[in-house]
Order: C-alpha cells, then sequence, then structure tokens
C-alpha cells in the first residue's frame, strides 16, 4: 500500500476524488495527466484498496465508464515496535 501512495500521480487522484466520485477521464482532465496514465493508477488504487468502483455511467457515445470513490475517507499506518 504505501508503494502505490508513493507515486504523485497516485496521491493528486486521490486527492481529486476526496471531493467526489469521478470517471478515469474526469479525473485525468483534473490532474492533467493521460487517461493511460490514470487508468494505470486507479488500477494499482484499486488492488490496494484504496478506492473502489461504485457504478457506471454511459457516455453520449454508449460508452461504458467506471465511477470510482475513495474506499475510506481516513487512512491510519501504526508501526509497532518488535519489543512489543
Amino acid at each position: 500500500m504505501l508503494q502505490v501512495l508513493s507515486s504523485e500521480s497516485a496521491q493528486a487522484i486521490l486527492g481529486t476524488l476526496k471531493s467526489e466520485p469521478r470517471t478515469a477521464s474526469e479525473i485525468a482532465k483534473s490532474v492533467d495527466q493521460s487517461v493511460q496514465n490514470v487508468s494505470y493508477h486507479l488500477e494499482r488504487l484499486c488492488e490496494a484498496d484504496l478506492i473502489t468502483p461504485i457504478e457506471t455511467w454511459y457516455s453520449e457515445k454508449g460508452r461504458e465508464m467506471t465511477v470510482y470513490a475513495l474506499a475510506t475517507e481516513q487512512l491510519i499506518v501504526q508501526f509497532h515496535d518488535s519489543t512489543d
């Protein structure tokens, strides 16, 4: 999970999704990156359970568009001392 979060692109995507759920193309426009790059990071963020697809929208041309949202509003990372 920390490896996924180390990417500035992934962080920007999460920041975009904080305000409202969006499609990959909406996210790409918001973070000024290609849809291909955003899609790569969306896949990694989904695998890490940081975001989740919540529904499917259809474009005017009839194409399916997945809508993504944050999986949680808070993420707490806690490191334990090996002597505990």
